[in-house]
This record gives C-alpha cells, sequence and structure tokens, in this order.
C-alpha cells in the first residue's frame, strides 16, 4: 500500500501540475512512468498490468477518433462553422450561435475535436469584426464541456463511463440531454450578462470567408454516410468498440487518399495517458488504497438522498479541477462498480466531471485546446475564466443533480 501510495501521488502531481520546474515530463508520459512503476515495485505483475488496460474503452475511442479525422479531411467542420456563424446579425445572436452549435457539435463529436476546429474560426471572424473575442471564446469552451455531458461519445470520460456501466446510448442520452439544453441556455444568459457591453443587439454583418471551402465530395459522403451508422447502431446497443472500430475500417478503405494523414490526426497522447492510468488505478485498487483514501465519503456513492448526491457531485468537481476529469472519473470507476444499483451514479459522476471542467482553466483539457489556439490574439486569464465558470459551474451542477433525482 505504500508503495502504490508514493506512485499514485506522484503520478497525480505529474497530472495535475504541469510546467514544474526543471520536469519536462507531460501528463501522458506521466502516466507511462506511474504504470512502470506499480508493476516495479511489485503492486501488480505485468500479466495484472497488462489486464488492467481496457481495450474496450482504447478501441472506442481509437475508432472514434479516425471518423472524426476523416469528417475533418473531408471538408465538413468547414462547411458547417462557416454556415453557423456567417448567419449571425448581431453580437448576441454571434453569441447564441456560439453556444448552440458548439454544443450540440459537441455531443456528436469528441468536445476537443470540435474546439480544436472551431477556436480559430472564432478568432479569425472577431478580428475581422473588430469584436472581444474573450465572450466568444469562453462561450466555446463552456458549450462544449455542457454539450458533450449528452452522449457516451461527447468527451473520453462519458466513454469510459459509457464502456464500464454498459448503459444503453439511449437511456444515457435520455437521462442527460435535458441537462446539457438546460446549460447551454444558463451559458448563454451568464455570459450575456457578464459582458452586457460588448455582447447586444446591435447589428452585425459578418463579411464572407475569403477563400472558399475544400470539399472533397466522396470523402464526405463516405465519411457522413458512417456517422449516420454508427449513432444507429449504437442506439440498437449493438457493442460500441465494435461498432466504432467497424465503421473506421469502413472509412479507411473507401477513403479516397492513403490513411497516413488521417492516422496523423488520432490523438494517440489521449489512448496512451488513458493506457497508463488504466496500470495505475488498478495498482492503487488492488493495494487496498481506494477504500481507506474514500472511506469518510463512501456514503455519500451508497445515499440515495439530494444531499449526497450533491455531496458527491462536489467531490467530484474538485478532485477533477485538480487532477483533471479523465483521471477522477478512473478514481471513482471501481468505487461505482461495486455498488449494487450504481446506474443513477454513473451519470451523476459522467454529468458531475464533466461540468466541473467549467469551473477553472485547468479543470479540462477543451479549455487548455481553446487558450492555447487563442493565445496569439488574446490572453485569458484565471480570474476572467473563473468570474463565468464558478457560478457556471455551480448552477448546472445543482441543476444537473436536481434532473437526475426526478
Amino acid at each position: 500500500m505504500l508503495a502504490a501510495g508514493a506512485i499514485f501521488v506522484a503520478t497525480y502531481i505529474i497530472l495535475g501540475i504541469q510546467g514544474i520546474p526543471r520536469i519536462h515530463i507531460d501528463r501522458p508520459s506521466g502516466a507511462l512512468l506511474g504504470a512502470v512503476g506499480m508493476v516495479a515495485f511489485g503492486v501488480l505483475s505485468l500479466e495484472q498490468a497488462y489486464q488492467a488496460i481496457d481495450l474496450d474503452t482504447i478501441l472506442f475511442l481509437l475508432g472514434m477518433m479516425i471518423l472524426i479525422a476523416y469528417l475533418e479531411l473531408s471538408g465538413f467542420f468547414e462547411v458547417l462553422e462557416r454556415w453557423i456563424i456567417g448567419r449571425a446579425r448581431s453580437t448576441l445572436m454571434l453569441l447564441g450561435l456560439t453556444v448552440g452549435s458548439s454544443g450540440i457539435l459537441s455531443a456528436l463529436f469528441m468536445n476537443d475535436t470540435v474546439c480544436l476546429i472551431y477556436a480559430p474560426v472564432i478568432v479569425r471572424v472577431t478580428k475581422r469584426l473588430r469584436l472581444n473575442p474573450v465572450p466568444y471564446l469562453i462561450a466555446l469552451a463552456t458549450s462544449a464541456n455542457i454539450g458533450s455531458v449528452a452522449t457516451i461519445i461527447g468527451n473520453p470520460q462519458n466513454a469510459l463511463i459509457g464502456i464500464r456501466s454498459r448503459l444503453p446510448f439511449l437511456e444515457f442520452t435520455g437521462r442527460l440531454w435535458l441537462v446539457s439544453a438546460l446549460g447551454l441556455l444558463l451559458t448563454f444568459l451568464l455570459i450575456a450578462l457578464v459582458y452586457r457591453k460588448e455582447v447586444n443587439r446591435l447589428p452585425l454583418r459578418v463579411p464572407p470567408p475569403r477563400n472558399p471551402a475544400k470539399i472533397q465530395r466522396w470523402l464526405l459522403a463516405v465519411s457522413l454516410g458512417a456517422g449516420i451508422a454508427m449513432f444507429l447502431l449504437l442506439c440498437m446497443n449493438y457493442h460500441p468498440p465494435a461498432v466504432a472500430m467497424a465503421l473506421a475500417s469502413v472509412v479507411i478503405l473507401a477513403g479516397s487518399r492513403k490513411p497516413r494523414r488521417a492516422l496523423q490526426e488520432v490523438d494517440w497522447t489521449l489512448l496512451f495517458l488513458f493506457a497508463g492510468l488504466f496500470v495505475v488505478m488498478r495498482g492503487v485498487q488492488i493495494s487496498g488504497l481506494t477504500d481507506l483514501l474514500f472511506k469518510r465519503t463512501r456514503f455519500l456513492l451508497e445515499g440515495h438522498t439530494l444531499g449526497s448526491a450533491l455531496g458527491l457531485a462536489a467531490a467530484v468537481t474538485l478532485l477533477s479541477n485538480l487532477v483533471s476529469n479523465v483521471p477522477a472519473v478512473m478514481l471513482y470507476v471501481p468505487l461505482v462498480e461495486t455498488q449494487p444499483a450504481p446506474d443513477r451514479l454513473w451519470l451523476l459522476l459522467a454529468m458531475a466531471s464533466t461540468l466541473a471542467g467549467n469551473l477553472t482553466i485547468i479543470g479540462s483539457v477543451v479549455n487548455l485546446i481553446v487558450l492555447e489556439s487563442a493565445k496569439e490574439e488574446v490572453e485569458i486569464s484565471f480570474l476572467e475564466h473563473l468570474k463565468v465558470g464558478a457560478p457556471l459551474t455551480i448552477l448546472t451542477l445543482v441543476a444537473g443533480v436536481l434532473i437526475l433525482s426526478l
């Protein structure tokens, strides 16, 4: 237990604090070192480490990433974003379109992918219109987090929960779509209130893009067809990893170009992070450290009251902002799996860990993606984000817990 505890603490320090002086280790490398440490110090055997890696989750994420990569290469996202932003008639309408489109797209695709593609577009549009990009960039990040709550394919932690819980796709979405919809409305109202001097009803004309979008029609048809097929098969409760990998293979075979460029778009470091964390978390579980860490808060998992649900949401939020939401979920997964009726807890864990990402800049990878994409034009400070993120997180978490308690 001592060895597991030391490795766990060291791994989570690396995960939670980036930019440690003279130590240039990123999150995936930290997870790898933690996994190796669990085996090297005898917490796990090598065979147990192999078995700890959840290939279902890894393959599901990989298949999704390949499909999204081909959609991006086909020009789908570029066309969609230009169409959405081009319909704005005022700064208030531009805010509404940013919130609505990023929220909906993040429910259908991985939210980090949406922000990677969308953030530069918002920066360019606001620069050409001489608008302050901060409200729209904060809207993008917060809406992407909130929108992704609704489906198991919206973000990595939901994908993990969807695989482990085996909750049907439609049941998961049926319970959480209202949380996302209400959260997006609260996002729009709160940002419009905080930035009311800059976001208003004054007329706005978005100039057309200078260059036409590059569309590969055959690749677009194949990618969209595979995406639609994926939703239908998931709704019919086919095994998510099998669906994602089968359709990714179809797209690769039918694609009009070599797959190397699409595979370069896959976030391999995220998959690497997941694999390492699976091993670290299994070591923590086998050593008995999980029971020790959560001994005083186990009543939050076992309780069925509104107070226990709010307490669990608060605990998940705090942990998610210390070490990010994916590691936080991995720490809770073995605890939830042991509960007699875990469906409500799985949904609460998915909702709280995702909404928690809006609290601070470091609470979600999505926030960091938006900041990095816009850093050459504008810098959003910790407090600037917090004045929207803090009230929004509290409001959406309370609303989400109340909705799940109905």
